[in-house]
């Protein structure tokens, strides 16, 4: 599977969001987060940090 698990870093520290994400669409200031399910979250104030593809793992980081 390709599902991927997805973090803000606040503070030094990886929080998890979401769990098994398949979709990461892009909006102005934040993303759609769609899991496996078909649930959507939606976060704003947020930027890629970066992405792990090997431990199927994305993290972003809160802007100001």
């Amino acid at each position: 599977m390709c599902e991927s698990d997805v973090y803000v870093k606040e503070d030094g520290e990886e929080k998890l969001i979401v769990k098994e994400i398949i979709s990461l669409i892009p909006r102005e200031n934040g993303f759609i987060l769609i899991n496996i399910s078909g649930k959507k979250y939606e976060i704003h104030n947020v930027v890629i940090e970066y992405i792990d593809f090997i431990n199927h793992k994305v993290v972003l980081r809160k802007t100001k």
